[in-house]
């Protein structure tokens, strides 16, 4: 992802998805948004995000502040780009489309980025942020817009196709589902240890699909047999 396409707002907020880039007669320099971006994310590892400030930030990233405002409207909106920019680093989050919902989950499972010391490093800082989001509520609808919706979005879609193809039976409320897949992910992350593919599997097999395969209480029987693929 370009880091142009990180976040944004031009009303003043966080919400407005894409920043705006080039309004008027003068186009902004594309160079300096990664040196920006990154600039955000050493200052969060070194001061967090309540000590972080936007003269730290242009100072780390060698620019004016008032490059930085072109591009973000507050710290708030940078600091999020930043996480949602050093995500988009390790590959996106595509929506699979195999055509099973077995196949589906491998795909899902094997587009988990494989972190390294420097990115567990990294998801400690993410996680200082989403801590200083408890006590900031502009910044917790800016994480939940722009870090956790995509992967919300994306399994609620591979639910949705399941159920359409038989797969999970009709008239399962799959609302939460999601979020007990990133919820645990957040336990984990919160006592230290990997959220890796072996992780994240289990999960799945462990957890999501019985519950999501499991016969809907005075619904019709669901078909016998194992869940789907196994």
């Amino acid at each position: 992802m370009e880091p142009r396409d990180a976040v944004n707002g031009s009303d003043g907020d966080v919400r407005g998805g894409q920043r705006k880039v080039g309004a008027g007669p003068r186009r902004l320099d594309p160079s300096r948004d990664a040196a920006i971006l990154r600039a955000a994310l050493e200052g969060l590892a070194e001061l967090g995000y309540d000590r972080l400030s936007m003269d730290d930030i242009a100072a780390r990233a060698h620019v004016g502040k008032a490059a930085i405002y072109r591009r973000w409207p507050s710290k708030t909106a940078v600091v999020v780009g930043s996480i949602v920019w050093w995500r988009e680093q390790m590959g996106t989050v595509d929506l699979p489309d195999t055509g099973s919902l077995r196949g589906d989950v491998e795909a899902l499972v094997a587009a988990v980025p494989a972190f390294d010391d420097g990115h567990r490093s990294m998801i400690g800082v993410v996680l200082g942020v989403a801590t200083a989001a408890m006590h900031d509520r502009a910044l917790a609808d800016a994480l939940d817009e722009h870090v956790l919706a995509r992967p919300r979005q994306v399994l609620a879609a591979v639910l949705d196709r399941a159920v359409a193809r038989g797969e999970i039976p009709a008239g399962r409320d799959l609302t939460l589902v999601p979020d007990i897949l990133l919820g645990m992910n957040a336990l984990r992350l919160v006592t230290g240890q990997a959220i890796d593919r072996a992780f994240v599997r289990r999960v799945f097999d462990d957890v999501l699909l019985p519950l999501v395969t499991a016969p809907v209480p005075g619904g019709p029987a669901s078909r016998p047999g194992r869940l789907p693929g196994r």
